[in-house]
């Protein structure tokens, strides 16, 4: 009886303990009473509801889950002592870390995000990638203008980015919009990318963190902690490769987040302070990765422990004065080149001869451009010189020729890269346009148009030297008149003056009036100083017989057309300097100051000499000049220049020019160099011989 009666205590004890949660864990009973956040359950719901449930991977991710969640329970109740009968009511009042749990809910987060993401990236393109066609416009947010987009490499999507940081998916080309994106006013303005599928944004935020988001339904997939920029996305190996902000945003190395592993670690290949990456080809898995001088051809396998790589080439760019100064460089010639924007001038960079060729094409071209095939890409070229206009041409980097867009619509605006695939998006007036098909005109060299647009710059600036010196001379002459005449007298602040006045006080303050151009057909001839009159630079005053040239519409940059600017050019100088010798040579000097600012200047003695001497002078400070000429003084131009107008004593009938210009004191300087290209200009030779110092009293020239 007494059996009976213990065995029915034991079934109601076991039934009452039941009922007090004598069957779960002190885990589990923890993450009851503390469950883990809605935004952590709503993602769970999410990732189990893409992933198939015979998906092998689901077991493994659901063991992984578990393990965070049992670390989760006794991290956060280390300092909470909870008994084994304790039930989860119980629990539920205890001072369990609310911190903890917060902090372990983000790892929840994470483990759940990677997944989602992973399995986004593994799904069809959002949109088939289709041909575009001609110029079509495409429409982002409601009522807001667009500021830029992004493109998907293998899918038909654009994100649109409004001037609020409105975030919009859209199809093209049809232009139909797929979803509203968060607005995100704290992402940053072009740190963002579209995977290739076109499924999933990714944007830096806080210039700290990497937010993922679905581009189908506009949620967000997970907020990727003390990650940054976005190198590239390796689809083939289902990861990605991101800047590691935890040492600080832009100081950190590589990581590789590893979506089918659910990890995120440094890169097998050790790269720090890099600033692009470019993914070139997905069998074998290829990307370019580097900073502005150098980069690495990186080659990456899939192993058992993961995702390895190994470097493949190193590269480094020779030339002195270029670098990767665009965001990301554009694979050409079916990936043997990439072609980068370096300052103002674009590079072609060769990967299997590592040769480079540089183009000054800022002369000519623009740095906003989209790759229109293997061989060109489409840029925005100067229509025509000092108009500020711009028309579309098509640069062949292969052939390096220009050809003229002739397709009307769609021809205006910014130009931005459809990410990875051929084909363009402008912004201009409110519209979007993307396009892959345009009608081009016939090509011209783009060497002959840089060489042409030099020239035309060289002429103007001749033209205007020409013009300011017979200014100067007429300013001068009139300047020495009004000393012999009586000074009328003005009341103050009279709001008007006489034409002497008006000149006098130009002299006083140095006043240079803008200057117009001028044809050389139209340039008259300078006139000489008076024999040892110093030749002084005051202010030009404008001259009624000095007219614009026409401009040729639209001008020619042939090689015969350039010929024609070069003959224009020697006209002009010959004009200013002479006739320059065939035989005579160039002496140079040059000087920060007159040492100890002396008011007496610098002398310069001119020795006898067989060959004709031109003589350049340059100084910083507004320094004298005093030429002294030996007997058998072969002296034949002067050209004096510097930051403020020099003056020049002593040059007689020579044919001098006084301007502001280069000016050097070191050979081995960059104004050195600038000195030395006036003298090509001006003599046709460089220079022969050069003394400098900073600052200067005597030097001797044609011994």
């Amino acid at each position: 009886m007494n059996k009976l009666i213990g065995l029915a205590l034991l079934v109601i004890g076991i039934a009452i303990g039941w009922q007090l949660d004598m069957h779960l864990s002190t885990v589990e009973k923890v993450n009851i009473a503390f469950p883990p956040r809605p935004e952590v359950r709503i993602q769970l719901e999410t990732m189990t509801a893409l992933i198939p449930s015979d998906d092998p991977s689901l077991a493994s991710f659901k063991s992984a889950y578990e393990s965070k969640l049992t670390l989760r329970a006794l991290t956060c109740t280390q300092a909470t002592p909870i008994g084994r009968f304790d039930s989860v009511n119980d629990i539920k009042k205890q001072a369990i870390d609310r911190d903890c749990l917060k902090e372990q809910d983000d790892q929840l987060l994470a483990l759940i995000g990677i997944k989602i993401v992973g399995l986004r990236l593994a799904q069809p393109p959002l949109r088939p990638l289709v041909k575009l066609g001609p110029p079509t416009v495409i429409h982002g947010t409601e009522n807001a203008e667009t500021y830029t987009g992004k493109s998907a490499s293998q899918a038909g999507v654009v994100v649109l980015r409004g001037t609020r940081s409105e975030f919009t998916s859209v199809e093209i080309p049809s232009g139909k919009k797929i979803a509203s994106l968060p607005t995100i006013p704290e992402a940053s303005h072009t740190n963002y990318a579209v995977s290739p599928n076109g499924r999933v944004l990714a944007i830096a935020v806080n210039n700290r963190d990497l937010r993922f988001i679905d581009n189908e339904t506009g949620q967000d997939l997970w907020l990727a902690r003390d990650v940054g920029q976005l190198y590239a996305w390796l689809p083939e190996m289902q990861a990605v490769l991101v800047q590691d902000n935890k040492s600080g945003p832009g100081n950190g190395g590589v990581l590789l987040i590893d979506f089918k592993t659910g990890t995120s670690k440094p890169y097998a290949v050790p790269l720090r302070n890099q600033s692009w990456a470019l993914h070139l080809s997905a069998s074998p898995s290829r990307l370019l990765i580097g900073s502005y001088k150098e980069f690495s051809l990186i080659e990456n396998t899939r192993t058992a422990e993961g995702v390895n790589a190994s470097v493949v080439k190193e590269f480094r760019i020779k030339s002195p004065f270029a670098s990767v100064s665009s965001l990301t460089p554009t694979a050409m010639l079916d990936g043997q080149a990439i072609v980068f924007v370096t300052g103002r001038d674009f590079m072609l960079f060769n990967l299997e001869t590592r040769e480079e060729r540089l183009w000054e094409s800022h002369e000519v071209i623009g740095n906003n451009y989209a790759k229109w095939s293997e061989e060109s890409i489409l840029v925005d070229g100067y229509s025509q010189p000092n108009t500020g206009t711009t028309k579309p041409f098509i640069f062949n980097v292969k052939d390096a020729t220009l050809s003229p867009v002739e397709t009307a619509e769609g021809n205006q605006g910014i130009i931005y890269e459809l990410n990875g695939r051929t084909g363009f998006m402008r912004r201009s007036h409110q519209k979007v346009w993307v396009g892959d098909e345009l009608q081009a005109g016939t090509p011209e060299s783009l060497d002959d148009m840089i060489i042409g647009r030099k020239l035309e710059r060289q002429l103007q600036a001749l033209e205007q030297e020409e013009r300011l010196s017979k200014a100067r001379l007429e300013a001068l002459k009139m300047g020495q008149d009004m000393n012999r005449a009586p000074r009328p007298m003005y009341p103050y602040n009279a709001t008007t003056m006489s034409q002497d006045i008006l000149i006098r006080r130009q002299l006083e303050r140095g006043y240079y009036p803008n200057t117009v151009r001028m044809s050389p057909a139209m340039s008259p001839a300078a006139e000489a100083p008076a024999a040892e009159a110093p030749a002084m630079a005051p202010a030009p005053m404008p001259s009624p017989l000095i007219q614009s040239a026409p401009i040729q519409n639209p001008p020619s940059y042939s090689a015969a057309a350039n010929e024609l600017r070069k003959q224009a050019i020697t006209n002009t100088t010959s004009r200013m300097l002479g006739a320059i010798p065939s035989n005579a040579r160039v002496e140079a000097v040059g000087v920060y100051e007159a040492k100890d600012r002396s008011s007496s200047g610098v002398n310069i003695m001119i020795k006898k000499s067989d060959q004709p001497i031109v003589l350049m002078l340059s100084a910083y400070e507004p320094v004298r000049w005093n030429l002294m000429k030996e007997p058998g003084a072969n002296l034949v131009a002067v050209i004096a220049s510097g930051y403020h107008l020099p003056e020049v004593t002593g040059a007689g009938a020579t044919k001098t020019v006084i301007k502001r210009g280069e000016y050097a004191y070191q050979q081995n300087s960059a104004g050195y160099a600038a000195l030395n290209n006036e003298a090509m200009l001006w003599t046709g030779k460089p220079i022969s011989k050069f003394q400098g110092i900073y600052g200067g009293t005597v030097f001797i020239v044609g011994n």
